[in-house]
């Protein structure tokens, strides 16, 4: 039997959630999949062409199996996150129309002036968090918007996400975990209203609408359906919150690349992308063994959860030039940080224009701005699995 090589870290130390990119380098030298004792009977792949291939294969390594039954908890129930064909078809299709690149594209001037509204205290000169401020705000507002559902709930919206996100630290202590849960109840809550004022009034107008009309022909069940609502919330802010602040941490740390950005605003684009190769919002995808499988050269057995570290195929020297530098102007930038295969995100297109709208929308307002929060005060979540701070704090001057 051909053994995964060892590497030991503990991918939920403070140091390794701040920077593990050295750690990911050490992890691509070791072994095309590695095992980590501190994620026992679990494998990590890191190199571009493995994960590629892992992501790509579904009938050998399952979403579905992710999966746990929770019926309340959108990170254990069948979504489309957490479904193989044909039932991910099947999940997916109701709401995918609505995230076309001509439909998402239709948003543009609404985000444009939404973040130009968010960043105008900047003006004050006073201290701006990032994230509280337009980070958390743009994307929670915008998938709010097309869900259909109140904008006076965004509070209520990002508490709940991002109490529900703490159930992914591996380390939770058994009131984090009840807090998640508690979350998750009152999401599901929120959206069994949202779907019962639908239902009174039918419309497809907006993403919950649309979800009600396929329940009723019977493509969904009521917790699918449910649990569809919750997922499309978080996955329209909790991402993109990262996307928008990791960027903003890049372009504070490389004046010179933010210069060249403020020189050229047509650059927004490539730099968005560059941003997501280079520090990876959401730094790892998951998949189950459906078979037992040599992959890679080593034998995973049946059930084994395999751990695609795309932040780590990010900065794949093999893929790409001078990895470890951060070129707003790269391109080609075939990254793969919106996974690939059907579980391609389905909310790229929106990902990408909010995460223009909001760095454009910052370097038009404060185009110098100042970092105030130093290397030694940024914190990072719980988990490993989403990678930005919490907290990011700047000023025009």
């Amino acid at each position: 039997m051909a053994e995964a090589p060892e590497f030991a870290f503990n991918l939920f130390d403070p140091a390794v959630k701040a920077d593990p990119y050295p750690l990911y380098a050490e992890m691509r030298a070791a072994g095309r999949v590695i095992s980590n004792p501190f994620l026992a009977g679990q494998f990590m792949v890191p190199g571009y062409d493995d994960v590629q291939a892992l992501l790509a294969d579904p009938e050998t390594f399952s979403s579905g199996r992710l999966a746990g039954g929770a019926a309340d908890n959108v990170l254990l129930a069948q979504t489309m996150l957490n479904s193989d064909p044909p039932d991910h078809e099947r999940l997916r299709g109701p709401v995918a129309r609505a995230f076309t690149p001509r439909s998402v594209n239709a948003l543009e001037g609404r985000m444009a002036d939404v973040a130009t509204e968010l960043v105008a205290p900047l003006a004050d000169g006073a201290h701006y968090d990032v994230v509280a401020e337009l980070a958390e705000r743009l994307p929670v507002l915008l998938i709010a918007e097309m869900l259909g559902v109140g904008t006076a709930d965004l509070s209520d919206f990002v508490e709940w996400s991002h109490g529900l996100m703490g159930i992914l630290d591996l380390f939770a202590p058994p009131d984090q975990v009840e807090h998640a849960r508690d979350c998750s109840k009152q999401l599901h809550g929120y959206f069994a209203d949202e779907v019962a004022r639908r239902r009174d009034r039918p419309s497809e107008d907006d993403l919950v609408g649309r979800l009600v009309a396929a329940n009723a022909d019977g493509r969904l069940s009521e917790a699918e359906m449910l649990s569809a609502c919750v997922l499309l919330l978080l996955g329209g802010n909790e991402t993109t919150t990262k996307l928008i602040t990791n960027a903003a941490l890049a372009l504070a740390r490389h004046p010179e690349q933010r210069a060249r950005l403020v020189a050229d605003p047509g650059l927004l684009s490539t730099a968005v992308d560059e941003v997501l190769r280079y520090d990876t919002p959401v730094q790892s995808n998951g998949r189950v063994a459906a078979r037992a499988v040599e992959f890679a050269g080593v034998d995973i057995p049946e059930g084994a959860l395999v751990i695609g570290v795309l932040a780590a195929a990010n900065r794949d020297p093999a893929h790409f030039a001078d990895a470890d530098r951060f070129d707003v102007g790269r391109d080609p930038n075939p990254h793969l940080s919106f996974s690939r295969g059907s579980h391609h995100c389905l909310g790229a297109s929106l990902a990408r224009l909010e995460a223009r709208a909001a760095i454009g929308a910052l370097l038009r307002a404060a185009p110098d701005y100042i970092l105030h929060t130093s290397d030694a005060e940024l914190e990072y979540g719980a988990t490993f699995f989403f990678h930005a701070p919490i907290r990011l704090t700047i000023s025009a001057t």
